[in-house]
Order: C-alpha cells, then sequence, then structure tokens
C-alpha cells in the first residue's frame, strides 16, 4: 500500500513538472514575441495620440495657421487606421501569451501548495498515505474538473505544437542537467 502511495504521488507530481515545465519554456518562446507586439503597439498609440494633440492644435490656432497646417487633419485618422491593423495583426500573441502565462501562473500555485503540504505530510507515514488524495483534492479544485494536460486542451495543445515547431526550425535547445 505504501509503494502504491508513493507512486501515486510520484505520477501526480510529475504530470504537475512537466506541464509547468512546458508552459514555462512556451512562456520563455512567447514572451519576445509579446515584448515586440506590445512595444509596436505603444509606438503606435502614441503616434496616434501625437496626431490628434497637433490636430487639436491646429484647430485651435489662428486662421491663418490653419490653411497652412490642415495638411495634416488626416494624420490622426492614419496613424489610428495603422493602430487597429496591428491590434487586429498582433492580437492572437496577446492574446495566447495571456493565457498561457494564466495557465503558468495557476501551475505555480499549485505547485507552492503541493510543496507546501508536502513539507508537512511526506516525513509521516500517515502523510504518505495521504498526500495523494489532498494532492487530487487540490489539483481538482484548481483545474476545476478539466484537464489541463489533456491533448485536446487548447493551451496544452498550442504550447505542444509551438514547442515542436521551434525545435523542427532551430533544433532543440540544450538544456541543463536537472
Amino acid at each position: 500500500m505504501r509503494l502504491a502511495s508513493l507512486g501515486l504521488a510520484s505520477l501526480l507530481l510529475l504530470g504537475c513538472a512537466s506541464g509547468l515545465k512546458r508552459e514555462g519554456q512556451c512562456l520563455a518562446d512567447l514572451t519576445p514575441e509579446y515584448v515586440s507586439a506590445q512595444a509596436e503597439l505603444d509606438g503606435l498609440e502614441a503616434s496616434w495620440r501625437a496626431g490628434l494633440r497637433r490636430r487639436d492644435a491646429d484647430l485651435n490656432a489662428p486662421i491663418v495657421r490653419v490653411a497652412r497646417e490642415s495638411l495634416r487633419s488626416d494624420e490622426p485618422e492614419a496613424a489610428y487606421r495603422k493602430l487597429a491593423e496591428a491590434r487586429g495583426r498582433l492580437r492572437p500573441t496577446l492574446v495566447w501569451y495571456d493565457r498561457v502565462y494564466e495557465r503558468w501562473r495557476t501551475r505555480m500555485d499549485e505547485e507552492q501548495i503541493l510543496s507546501d503540504v508536502r513539507m508537512v505530510l511526506i516525513p509521516t507515514v500517515s502523510g504518505m498515505l495521504f498526500y495523494p488524495l489532498i494532492s487530487w483534492n487540490v489539483h481538482s479544485v484548481f483545474w476545476d474538473g478539466a484537464d489541463p494536460d489533456a491533448e485536446s486542451d487548447p493551451i496544452t495543445r498550442y504550447c505542444t505544437d509551438r514547442l515542436a515547431q521551434r525545435n523542427v526550425l532551430t533544433g532543440p535547445r540544450s538544456q541543463p542537467a536537472d
């Protein structure tokens, strides 16, 4: 019975650890794209807002100056079109980054709780018997009956596909020995 409990606990830990590692790698791979997308959107929004400020200044300027500056009146609209196009184009990157980050954060929270439980329970014989049950309950609460490691899970599928594609294009990154 004791051996079975240890085996079950090991399987639960292994599943969580591999999911945490996969999503951590996925997040690390996605972060440069996310940072670049945010920088691009911030720059385009700043350009649009600057155009709005110039247009507003032109509208409040004396009549003589308005004729000369009226050529800039469509500048904010053009800048906004560029911003809207970029938002549409970059939306998948932003959405997936948020989803993967939330998944990774949830796994980290789950692992922290289970780590605290292990420190208290594992040194005792009865703790080794109860740990799989507690682990299962914690997992059930965090994931509300869903299996985050299922191949049908959209985030798992996204990360698995993304990491596989990266490995095909660049070759697997060398991993330090654990």
